[in-house]
């Protein structure tokens, strides 16, 4: 079982070192075997001031420096132009060995242009904290003096530990939190579900026929997801503990796994016979392909998930190749399940098969935790795929099995242990065990033993718990403070992190450029010129002199970069600041949101489908899909003129009530120099647009519509001057009697119209009420009176 000490630390706050975390472990029974720490500070970089700057005698760009860490005044040459008296600067002292890329090197007294040099101050680069490598890294004020770097800049530890088959709550990073708990004297908390159940019912999803094999089965159906990579944090996660990320649901049923303890499993709901899931025995004969390739002929020792006609998965073992999610996947059925320990190893040696799942299965699960994981990850894949839940959790289950008794006789716990462990503290070591306890007396308590801790059944096991505990060094225990300065809401990079999120959701893939670029890059946004520009006051080149004003040349950089490199499918966006020295123009700093496509969509598809090629509408559909992801709905793309940045004809001003926030189209000709058969399409929108919108990414379900919708197409004769966009804005604004969409289906134009500058355009108005069917007269009726109003006010020929 692999443990990430910066994981662990979202569970319970980890209030010691590497070193005292594993001790502590291990002398409580989770034997630590593996450390590994990718912090790559060497010791010996400490805190310390710069006391005094001088010009280098010998050089015009080197400073000799009096460099102080507390306890001893140093004199150091420096080349870093900010290296300034009375700033906190990180310090490697003579024999500080750096591990790089280039090779390994020692810091030794020397002698720079004839100055003597005692050590060396450090960029963040240097230190391989980021890649900064601009000046020196300056530190906070507050920091002592002599303060070592390594403890201020902590990487992630992962720990490996042997978790003994007694103890499967430990194969989980909160299950391994609730003992830490108690070692470290801190409160282990769950994280937070807010999960709003649909109230539509659906007792057919799940059957169970074996209940003695699976005691509890809970069904959750998740339609209109979007398969895709996880986010940042997800794929962190799971690579921290050695998995692989495959993409977002996948991603998320792992991460639950690992972090629960309860293993998942997702269906792809098309692939399933029936729309629904069958836990039964397998049939002597039966045959299962699984996610991994292999064949195996199953008996009604097996227990499997089966649709209406065949197998799907072994149950708690491994899912079948043919219900996995795949890219195409839009509808999910998620699996929480609590199968019997007993066959799920007998399976697993008899097929010669193991899996995470199948080690924690056959070891035993924790009953109650089925539910919480559920909803977990319910939660994490509308976060991270999107989609709604379209009927209420099925679940099928057994009667709760009883929770162990044990009654505990102090003197006997006493006599077991051998050391004069208190009444009360005893006590206290079994509530922050999370073990419940009561009718205490002077001489004795009764211990409930919660269904996590299968290995509790008699007085001895709870001897074991207090000889386990009692032996540690007492962790003082330090009042938490806080005060509520602003609601979250209002934080910054909480908002920054909600577009990023959501945008790589999208399927984009986030790349970063530097904010600090040459003239000529610059200048490539024909918006802006040199007096718009914010300039260094002392550039180290022409390359890095100016801020950039916007996203624009950079985002040219990255496409070219990865054309050159022959990664032709592109979907990347960069959300950054940009800055302006005009104020006429924009704000001094903002926020830009840049998003970019290029190639094809499905390369990775056959025949005609690989071949199509990212559009402007692919372009406006993302742009659009993020708008209602956040609350955005009074926008509208109007035809933008006289932008050298996109091809005359292929562009749209993108405005949110009236206000100009954007733009997008396809990138002019002239900036794409390099070989690339596919058109580059771009939007540039201001990010303040995201954080002023009303619904701050809030979310809302509905139910399922319960009655049909009915259609009426509608053509018309326009005028060619008039836009799709005032057509269905007119619609939305006559507020029609229950109609719930409109969608344009044909566009048609022959020399004969085009000369009469006409054009034929085709609607299809959905109709539909949430409380009963709609008559055809009432239909009509309203589709009479919008027929009127289009001829009367907007000019428009009815055919």
């Amino acid at each position: 079982m692999n443990i990430s000490r910066e994981w662990l630390n979202q569970y319970v706050a980890l209030n010691c070192d590497d070193a005292t975390l594993c001790r502590k472990l291990t002398t409580a029974g989770i034997e630590v075997e593996k450390v590994e720490s990718d912090s790559t500070v060497p010791a010996g970089v400490v805190a310390a001031r710069i006391l005094d700057r001088q010009v280098h005698p010998n050089s015009d760009h080197l400073s000799v420096c009096q460099v102080s860490d507390g306890k001893e005044t140093l004199q150091i040459v420096c080349g870093a132009p900010n290296c300034d008296a009375g700033r906190i600067v990180p310090l490697a002292k003579i024999g500080t060995e750096f591990h790089t890329e280039e090779g390994d090197f020692k810091i030794k007294k020397s002698k720079l242009r004839g100055v003597e040099s005692s050590g060396m101050m450090c960029s963040a680069a240097e230190l391989g904290i980021s890649d900064d490598n601009s000046g020196l890294m300056i530190l906070d004020e507050s920091i002592a003096l002599g303060t070592p770097i390594a403890d201020l800049y902590r990487g992630d530890t992962r720990i490996e530990v042997e978790v003994t088959p007694n103890r499967p709550d430990w194969l989980s990073m909160y299950g391994i939190a609730r003992d830490v708990s108690c070692l470290l004297n801190e409160k282990a908390t769950l994280p937070e579900v807010k999960l709003e159940e649909s109230t539509v019912a659906n007792d057919a999803l799940v059957t169970v026929e074996a209940p003695d094999l699976c005691p509890r089965y809970i069904g959750r159906l998740i339609k209109n997801v979007k398969i895709g990579p996880s986010p940042a944090w997800l794929v962190k996660r799971l690579e921290s503990v050695g998995l692989r990320a495959i993409n977002n649901v996948v991603d998320v049923t792992n991460f639950v796994m690992m972090e629960l303890g309860q293993p998942l499993h997702a269906f792809d709901l098309a692939k399933l016979s029936g729309g629904r899931v069958v836990a039964r025995r397998a049939k002597d004969g039966e045959k299962i392909t699984t996610l991994d390739g292999r064949n195996f002929t199953l008996s009604s020792e097996n227990l499997v998930i089966a649709d209406d006609t065949k197998p799907m998965a072994l149950a708690g073992i491994m899912g079948g190749e043919n219900s996995c999610v795949s890219d195409t996947t839009t509808d999910v059925l998620l699996e929480s399940a609590v199968f019997n320990a007993t066959n799920i190893r007998f399976s697993s040696r008899r097929l010669g098969i193991s899996t995470d799942a199948s080690y924690r299965y056959e070891r035993g699960v924790d009953f109650d935790m089925a539910e919480f994981a559920s909803r977990r990850a319910a939660q994490l894949i509308l976060e991270t795929a999107g989609g709604v839940q379209a009927c209420a959790p099925c679940e099928k289950s057994a009667d709760r099995p009883a929770e162990p008794v044990i009654v505990c006789r102090f003197e006997r716990i006493r006599n077991l242990i051998g050391t004069p462990t208190t009444n009360e503290e005893m006590v206290d070591i079994f509530r922050k065990l999370h073990l419940k306890v009561d009718e205490i007396t002077e001489t004795s308590c009764r211990v409930t033993a919660p269904l996590f801790r299968l290995d509790l059944t008699r007085e001895a096991d709870l001897a074991e718990e207090v000889a386990r505990i009692n032996g540690l060094d007492q962790v003082p225990e330090v009042p938490v403070k806080g005060t509520v300065c602003h609601p979250v809401t209002e934080d910054a990079y909480r908002k920054l992190k909600t577009i990023r999120d959501a945008v790589i959701d999208a399927g984009f893939t986030e790349c970063v450029n530097y904010s600090i670029i040459g003239n000529s890059t610059a200048l490539t946004d024909g918006r802006f010129d040199e007096n718009d520009l914010v300039k260094l006051a002392n550039p180290l080149s022409p390359e890095v002199a100016v801020m950039r004003p916007s996203l624009f040349g950079t985002t040219l950089g990255t496409v070219e970069r990865n054309i050159a490199h022959g990664n032709r499918e592109l979907a990347i966006f960069e959300l950054g600041k940009a800055f302006c020295a005009n104020p006429e123009k924009f704000p001094e700093e903002r926020f830009e949101l840049m998003l970019l496509l290029s190639g094809h969509p499905h390369a990775e598809r056959f025949s005609q489908e690989a071949r199509v090629e990212y559009d402007f509408f692919d372009l406006k559909g993302e742009i659009e899909a993020l708008f209602a992801r956040f609350g955005i709905t009074r926008y509208r793309f109007v035809k933008l003129e006289n932008d050298n940045r996109f091809e005359p004809g292929f562009a749209a001003k993108i405005e949110i009530d009236g206000k100009v926030v954007g733009a997008a189209g396809k990138i002019a000709q002239k900036f794409v120099t390099w070989r690339n058969a596919s058109g580059v399409y771009l939007a540039q929108i201001e990010a303040q647009a995201f954080f002023d919108a009303e619904r701050y990414v809030r979310r809302e379900f509905k139910a399922l519509p319960q009655f049909p919708a009915s259609n009426r197409d509608v053509a018309l004769l326009a005028s060619a001057d008039i836009t799709h966009a005032e057509i269905t804005e007119f619609i939305r604004r006559s507020h029609v009697a229950n109609l719930e969409s409109v969608k344009l289906f044909d566009v048609f134009s022959d020399e004969k119209l085009a000369k009469e500058n006409l054009c034929s355009m085709a609607y299809t108005l959905t109709f539909r009420r949430a409380d009963r069917t709609l008559t055809d007269a009432e239909i009509n009726q309203a589709v009479d009176k919008l027929r009127e109003r289009l001829e009367k006010e907007l000019k428009l020929t009815l055919r």
